[in-house]
């Protein structure tokens, strides 16, 4: 493991030291023949660390590489000082030009001892690197090609990866469920440990079961906390109160904090899951029994412990335990099948694995998943299958075959960055773009002039190959289907502690001893602050990482971390302090969820940062300081916070959330021009303030392929204003790679030709927008849409507040549908739409051919549909269409699994719903006032789960006839009846919904129950409102004795 962290640090001073010898400023400092040797130097020793590695067991060869270590560790800070100087250099060099004045006398006696200096550091590391090299020699240690970090021989994409599957849990889950919903009246609270051996899937399960629909719906409020380690029960508590209300607790005392917890609960029904607990004695049990008991006195309430310790479920105050089984061996088999597709050749060996794991799903997953990269490697399947790992015993075996897993990672590249996860806390949600950009700071990731990739570019290769090994898990991903985050099983993380422990720790605690590490992430709740105090601790001297949470005194200084690359500041901070400027190394500064206003001018003395991030702060402005930062590539901030002045002098930026026009220098759209290489999203807002299209041309969008969403705003949409934005949008052509397009408030009566096309004019032709997912325009004064037939993967288009469109498509072609991939089509507030298209009728055909969803708001002119033609439209919304008269048909739905018809005032009927019985899962009509009647068909629904009537027409006498309800019985899971306040009584027909969890019944004049409805005894909720006829008393009295929510019109009277 060594040879791999030392590998990593010495292909990082390999590389800058080589780059910087080639500098000008470099050369003239007579730096170039130190820095060669030194990079000649470090090659031949660098050829010697897999030999070394192979014989470190003996004491000399390992002293060796401590040494090594420690050597390496200077030559990186020693080489950071001399860059940090160039890039200062060409701070000044960009301000001063051909008006530099004359360097006073003393100001050249200092680069004179500055150069000095560096050339005896320089000198000396390489003395150093030399005396080790020599020692190599002396222990024996060989020459062994070592292959480049950056290289793998292995594929690094998995397809369908996310789509994977954990099988052989249905059951389990299913089970817990009905533990948790099925709590009886009588129980205040049930608590379910699931109990088994670590890697079995006890999280996967808690989380199948906390993320279910009935579990969504049973409970009012959901919070997970991840345990890990042993605490006190006033610990638990605060922990417990933070993940429900997402702040600190403001006292720890016990009293406090369950005032606070009653506070945040009341009396709502809660489900707490308790991930990877530890602490197994019944007095720590009984006594944080009897504090939730305080906490909350409603019925129903549940927690879920996932644990390894069997005596916990034995627990008498614990009835429901739950042991997990492992897995058989069919559903291993299937799970290993789909991770690592073998081929025939190697079905038999893949077998014999799947029986080693014994059934644990985890082992299965990632020997899966790494032996997908061995596909075609037969030698690397039988390496597996014979390896000594399987004879470990059961308590060493999980350790020891992830052991196996991180040993064939690719190379010592992704070994380093995958262990610098362990400075994250268990089961916590890794950010990617976060994960990258700190192993950027510490230098674990390098351009690539060869592929020409970018340091982030090969930070996310890394992140997928630790996907693609399961090493990585439960990835998340964005509405552009990219993975944006992820989470680590505990076992890995625990396997990742033990392999780093000597560099990184982390620590929860107030009274605690700062370990002599490299990365440190601390959380105190205290104001004791020990790593800020203590002056003399050498370890503030050596941190490279510094995660902080927690109180902080004012006036704290930060001149003692000399070495620090990475410092990350989510405190109750009031003030950067000015010492932030003397972190020469810094290249990673996060200061989110601080109280901040501003930063000190001292920021712009670091030249080294790459990321700066201030989310969720009170921050206001940028200092002017803040020009000088030329390595700056990833500034973050809320998007309606204003850029830095002069933002175009930043060129390394990447990441620009928003930019705000204005028309003082500095804040003009010219401003964008110089930054190439911007990515991911830009908001671009008060384009009003654009002059010309001249000006707006300044901005050279076009020439930013790494663009993937841009937002065009103007402040309002002011039609009669004399206002060019027609001009200023044309000067704006899009980037070409763009994938979602948003344009707010355009004041034109029609878009320029780009956006009409949705092409962008090249000196030739015009080229189509071909990577666009999603367009969405807003309160824009257009008489036409943009044509989207040449956009193969459009999948996503909302229109809002488009008062002028009349038809949505201007295509002479009747028989042309809109878009040929569209699958979501919003329609709100548009006033005057009449028709989607020329044709005839208004059906889902002529939108898309594979339209899934459509959204109709507030379209008061749409008077028509028909959806008798075929189509696998699966949600229709229509809301508030106040002249909409009749939908014809939808007998060509057959896929419909939604719909929804809400305030539609002149609707006449609803049509036969036939076609629909055995795809329909929620149909909802309501607040339709001409409505008489239910649809036909109704009762055919055969996957029938919610169902929300009413009120039809006020005249009727009573609901309209329910008759035939009853074959819903079986599967009916939740119905909403609406009414007025002269039907005075509910539709008897309801009472044979055998499988009815929820009833809520709103408006009624019903003065008092019906005897069959305390019979209703699946029914777990329900709900009166606005029933002013019924009494606490007589509902109490009235309702199904299981039920164990009741609110009656503003409270719950049991719950």
């Amino acid at each position: 493991m060594a040879e791999a962290l030392l590998t990593v640090a010495a292909e990082g001073i390999l590389n800058k030291a080589l780059s910087m010898a080639a500098n000008e400023v470099a050369i003239a400092l007579s730096y170039e023949n130190k820095l060669t040797k030194l990079h000649k130097t470090l090659k031949m020793i660098r050829a010697k660390l897999s030999d070394a590695e192979g014989k470190k067991s003996t004491h000399a060869v390992k002293e060796w590489m401590d040494q090594l270590e420690s050597i390496v560790d200077e030559a990186d800070d020693v080489l950071d000082e001399v860059h940090y100087e160039l890039l200062r250099r060409e701070v000044k060099k960009r301000y001063q030009g051909n008006n530099a004045r004359k360097i006073p006398s003393f100001l050249n006696f200092k680069k004179f001892l500055f150069k000095r200096e560096m050339g005896h550091k320089i000198e000396n590391v390489n003395t150093n690197f030399s005396h080790i090299c020599e020692q190599a020699s002396k222990l024996g240690l060989e020459n062994e090609n070592i292959e480049q970090a950056g290289n793998s021989h292995r594929s690094s994409t998995v397809p369908g990866l996310d789509e994977f599957k954990i099988v052989g849990r249905e059951n389990d889950q299913l089970r817990i469920v009905e533990l948790l919903t099925n709590s009886r009246e009588v129980e205040r609270l049930t608590i379910v440990p699931i109990v088994g051996m670590g890697g079995i899937g006890k999280t996967t399960l808690a989380k199948s079961v906390y993320n279910n629909p009935i579990i969504k719906e049973s409970f009012d409020i959901r919070a997970w906390l991840c345990v890990s380690v042993k605490v006190e029960v006033d610990t638990l508590l605060a922990n417990i109160y933070e993940s429900l209300a997402r702040e600190k607790v403001k006292s720890l005392m016990r009293v406090n904090v369950i005032e606070d917890l009653k506070e945040k609960l009341e009396s709502k029904r809660y489900l707490l899951v308790l991930d990877d607990v530890w602490d197994e004695e019944l007095a720590y049990w009984d006594e944080f029994r009897r504090c939730m008991l305080d906490v909350n006195s409603a019925n129903g309430s549940s927690i879920i412990i996932t644990t390894r310790k069997h005596k916990i479920g034995r627990n008498a105050n614990i009835k429901d335990s739950y042991p997990l089984e492992s897995l058989s061996y069919d559903d291993s088999w299937d799970m290993f099948e789909e991770r690592a597709s073998p081929l025939p050749a190697f079905v038999e060996i893949g077998r014999d694995i799947v029986q080693k794991c014994r059934g644990l799903p985890l082992l299965v997953d990632i020997l899966g998943s790494m032996l997908y990269h061995y596909n075609t490697d037969i030698d690397k399947w039988l390496s597996i299958q014979k390896s000594g790992v399987w004879d470990a015993d059961e308590s060493c075996r999980v350790q020891s075959i992830l052991q196996l897993s991180f040993d064939n990672l690719p190379n010592s590249m992704v070994k380093k960055c995958l262990l610098y996860c362990s400075i994250f806390e268990k089961d916590e949600d890794i950010s990617r773009e976060e994960l990258v950009q700190l192993w950027m700071a510490l230098g674990l990731v390098h351009p690539d002039t060869k592929t020409n990739k970018e340091m982030e570019d090969a930070g996310n290769d890394i992140f997928q190959i630790l996907v693609n090994n399961s090493l990585f898990q439960n990835v998340k991903k964005d509405e552009l289907g990219d993975i944006y985050g992820c989470q680590m099983h505990d076992l890995v993380h625990d396997l990742l502690l033990s392999l780093s422990r000597r560099e990184i720790s982390r620590l929860v605690s107030d009274d605690v001893q700062v370990p002599a590490v490299k990365h440190l992430a601390l959380q105190q709740r205290g104001y004791k602050n020990l790593v800020f105090d203590n002056k003399e601790d050498m370890t503030s001297r050596t941190l490279h990482t510094l995660f902080f949470a927690g109180q902080v005194k004012e006036n704290i200084s930060l001149k003692y971390f000399k070495c620090l690359r990475i410092l990350k500041l989510n405190s109750y901070l009031n003030e950067v302090p000015e010492s932030v400027g003397e972190l020469v190394h810094l290249r990673y500064l996060d200061l989110s969820y601080t109280n901040i206003r501003t930063l000190p001018k001292s920021i712009g003395k670091l030249y080294h940062l790459q990321t700066l991030k201030l989310l969720f702060c009170s921050f206001r402005e940028f200092p002017y300081e803040m020009r000088n930062l030329i390595s700056l590539r990833h500034l973050v901030y809320a998007s309606d916070d204003q850029a830095p002045k002069d933002v175009g002098l930043l060129t390394s930026l990447r990441t620009l959330p928003s930019f705000q026009v204005g028309r003082q220098k500095g804040r003009q759209i010219e401003e964008l021009g110089p930054l190439k290489h911007l990515g991911g999203t830009l908001n671009i807002r008060n384009l009003e303030e654009i002059g010309s299209k001249e000006d707006a041309l300044k901005a050279d969008l076009t020439r930013k392929p790494n663009l993937k969403m841009i937002e065009y705003c103007w402040s309002s949409c002011d039609e009669g204003a004399d206002r060019n934005d027609k001009e200023v949008l044309e000067g704006l052509q899009s980037s070409p790679n763009v994938k979602i397009l948003e344009i707010q408030n355009f004041s034109g009566d029609s878009f320029p030709e780009w956006a009409m096309k949705m092409k962008i004019k090249t000196e030739r032709n015009w080229t189509p927008l071909a990577k666009l997912v999603k367009i969405k325009l807003s309160n824009c004064n257009c008489v036409n849409i943009p044509m989207l037939e040449d956009l193969p993967l459009l999948q996503d288009l909302v229109l809002e507040n488009m008062f002028m469109v009349t038809c949505l498509s201007s295509s002479s072609d009747q028989r042309k549908p809109l878009s040929p991939s569209l699958r979501s089509l919003e329609l709100r507030g548009m006033k005057n739409l009449e028709k989607w298209t020329h044709a005839a009728v208004n059906s889902s055909t002529m939108l898309s051919p594979v339209l899934e969803k459509l959204e109709i708001h507030n379209c008061p002119k749409i008077i028509l549909l028909d959806e008798s033609l075929q189509h696998p439209l699966k949600h229709l919304t229509i809301m508030f269409c106040e002249n909409l008269e009749s939908v014809g048909s939808i007998q060509g739905l057959t896929s419909l699994q939604s719909l929804d018809i809400n305030y539609c005032d002149s609707l006449l009927e609803i049509p036969d719903l036939h076609n629909q019985r055995c795809s329909l899962k929620d149909l909802t009509v309501r607040n339709c006032d001409k409505l008489t009647c239910l649809p036909g068909g109704f009762d055919c629904l055969s996957l029938l789960d919610h169902l929300s009537l009413g009120p039809f027409a006020r005249p009727l006498y009573s609901f309209p006839s329910l008759s035939g309800i009853e074959k819903l019985g079986n599967h009916l899971n939740s119905l909403k009846l609406y009414g007025w306040s002269h039907w005075e009584s509910i539709p008897e027909d309801i009472k044979h919904l055998n499988a009815l969890r929820e009833l809520v019944i709103y408006g009624f004049g019903v003065r008092e129950l019906p005897m069959w409805l305390t019979n209703m005894s699946s029914i777990r909720e329900i709900e009166f409102w606005n029933c002013r006829g019924l009494n606490e008393e007589s509902v109490l009295q009235g309702v199904p004795r299981e039920a164990t929510r009741v609110y009656l019109n503003d409270k719950w009277i049991r719950s």
